[in-house]
C-alpha cells in the first residue's frame, strides 16, 4: 500500500532529493503525486521533472497577503493529484488554517534536514500502515 504524498518546497531541492531516493529504494511506501514549488529560479522544478514528477510553480507572490486564498490553490492542486499526505521539504513559508485543517496529523517535515525528514516520513508512513492492517 502506498501513501500519496505532495511535497512542498521552497529550497535548492535537498530533501526532495532525499525523499526521492527514499522512495525508489523502497524506504518509503510512498508516491509522490505532486511537488510544488514557490520559488521560481529553484531547481526543485527541474529535478521533479527530470524525475517523472508532477511539479508546479505557484508563486505566493500572486496572492498577495491572502495566504488562504495561497493555500486554496495548493489544495485544490493537492486534492486533483489526490494527495494524502503533504511533506514540508525546505518549505519556507509557515502554513495557515486550510491545509493544517484538510491535512490534520498528516503534514511532516516543519524544519528538518534530509536525513531526518526521510526518517520521520517513514516512522509516520509505517505507523499509518500498520494502522490500516493492524
Amino acid at each position: 500500500m502506498s501513501t500519496g504524498i505532495g511535497v512542498l518546497c521552497s529550497g535548492p531541492g535537498l530533501e526532495l532529493y532525499a525523499l526521492i531516493q527514499a522512495v525508489h529504494d523502497g524506504r518509503l511506501p510512498a508516491t509522490i503525486r505532486l511537488v510544488i514549488c514557490d520559488s521560481q529560479n529553484s531547481d526543485v522544478l527541474t529535478l521533479a521533472r527530470s524525475n517523472g514528477l508532477q511539479a508546479a510553480f505557484v508563486p505566493r507572490g500572486a496572492f498577495h497577503a491572502n495566504i488562504d486564498g495561497y493555500e486554496r490553490r495548493l489544495l485544490e492542486m493537492m486534492r486533483e493529484a489526490q494527495v494524502e499526505m503533504v511533506v514540508l521539504a525546505g518549505f519556507a513559508r509557515e502554513l495557515g488554517s486550510v491545509l493544517n485543517d484538510a491535512y490534520p496529523g498528516q503534514i511532516v517535515g516543519r524544519d528538518l534536514c534530509p536525513v531526518r525528514l526521510v526518517s520521520e516520513l517513514e516512522s509516520v508512513l509505517r505507523k499509518k500502515l500498520f494502522t490500516v492492517v493492524g
